[in-house]
């Protein structure tokens, strides 16, 4: 019988400072991406497959933050990085609310894409990887239940406040809390686990940057699956306001964010305590799986009722999809060095993330429907589930 998980001390404080990081990072910028694009189309000024390829360009500029994140959090901590994420991140909401040219869009998504791995997951899963060297999972689904907080109530304020203010307005506004919020989290991170936990945290002697790891085969194998379990997610949730206003209304489409969300904490929740007496890999396939019959059921969906369902199915897998790759690759490859390998994982995981949207956008612009683009969200779920089921054995 498993035994009780007890988190307190210095140790809970970092686990609620890597919550409320979750929660600006996934509600202002992950799941605002759904926003942003609504709020840039709708009145015909630009093309969904314009943001979709800003949503690509974000992605693409995340991947020299993925590679070194981790690598500078292992061997100098976490402040500086947070509070890099956090200027970047801040400067690019504000700038979108005041881009009035294509180019600019795209610098302001390029700046929040090159910050956003500070404040993600390999942010936060590097940060408590040197904390918990036991209860990893556990820990790791506790901070990222924030990402389903900012999730259900980040994007529905966001867009009721674009309604009333305007979207310059709020975008000001969104990006100033986020750079605060993240300024004071760098303080806590400089001043209370330095001063601290310089004893509890764990020391990796080796700082040098292999890439032997690129030649295991299992580690292409968790990587793949990942890449595409997490491509279809976000493939969804960028075109998930559209895909959903052409069945109900705008702000009932913006409801259905939050049903995500929440669905995505209980999911989470569910998961973390799974993750401790069932198989890691046999998580990640059943979630793949899940996340393919929650698309494939809203491509069918006519009913505001039926759309909730889907978006609840949908919505149940979105925390363990992001929450089950750390664990993979730490379970595989060890605490040493973790940041280091998880950042190679990430390069490709952001790579399948900024393709999907785009090539969801692409089928949109071909076709004007999304029905093609969630087939093939679809049948990549299911190529990733059979990958990482396999790769267990």
């Amino acid at each position: 019988m498993a035994s009780k998980v007890k988190i307190k001390g210095l140790d809970l404080k970092t686990v609620i400072a890597c919550f409320i990081m979750a929660t600006a990072a996934w509600g202002a910028v992950f799941y605002g991406h759904s926003v942003y694009l609504d709020s840039f189309t709708r009145f015909g000024t630009w093309t969904t497959q314009q943001i979709a390829s800003a949503i690509l360009i974000f992605w693409i500029s995340s991947l020299p933050g993925t590679l070194f994140v981790g690598y500078l959090i292992d061997s100098k901590g976490p402040s500086s990085v947070v509070l890099l994420g956090g200027i970047c991140v801040g400067l690019g909401l504000v700038g979108l609310g005041q881009a009035d040219k294509l180019w600019k869009i795209f610098i302001c998504y390029s700046l929040m894409g090159f910050a956003y791995p500070a404040i993600g997951a390999a942010g936060i899963s590097a940060i408590l990887a040197q904390r918990f060297p036991k209860n990893f999972g556990f820990a790791l689904g506790l901070a990222l239940t924030g990402a389903s907080l900012g999730g259900a109530v980040i994007p529905v304020c966001t867009l009721f406040f674009i309604g009333v203010y305007g979207f310059e307005t709020t975008t000001f506004v969104l990006g100033v809390l986020v750079s605060v919020i993240l300024f004071c989290l760098a303080l806590f991170f400089k001043y209370q686990i330095s001063q601290g936990s310089s004893k509890r945290i764990l020391k990796f002697k080796d700082k040098s940057f292999s890439l032997n790891i690129l030649r295991t085969p299992l580690f292409w194998k968790i990587t793949i699956a990942a890449a595409l379990g997490l491509g279809g997610q976000v493939g969804f949730l960028a075109h998930q306001i559209p895909i959903v206003a052409g069945k109900v209304d705008e702000l009932s489409a913006a409801f259905t964010i939050s049903v995500v969300a929440i669905s995505a904490a209980i999911g989470r929740i569910l998961i973390a305590f799974a993750s401790r007496s069932i198989s890691i890999n046999q998580l990640a396939a059943a979630s793949y799986f899940v996340q393919g019959v929650g698309v494939a059921s809203i491509s069918f969906a006519e009913t505001f009722s039926m759309v909730i369902i889907s978006c609840s199915i949908t919505g149940f897998v979105v925390g363990g999809i992001v929450m089950l790759p750390p664990i993979l690759i730490r379970n595989a490859f060890g605490s040493l060095s973790y940041g280091k390998n998880y950042a190679m994982t990430n390069v490709v995981l952001y790579t399948f993330a900024g393709m999907s949207p785009w090539l969801v956008g692409l089928a949109y612009a071909s076709t004007d429907s999304y029905v093609f683009g969630l087939y093939g969200i679809v049948f990549s779920q299911i190529i990733a589930a059979l990958l990482i089921f396999k790769s267990a054995t």
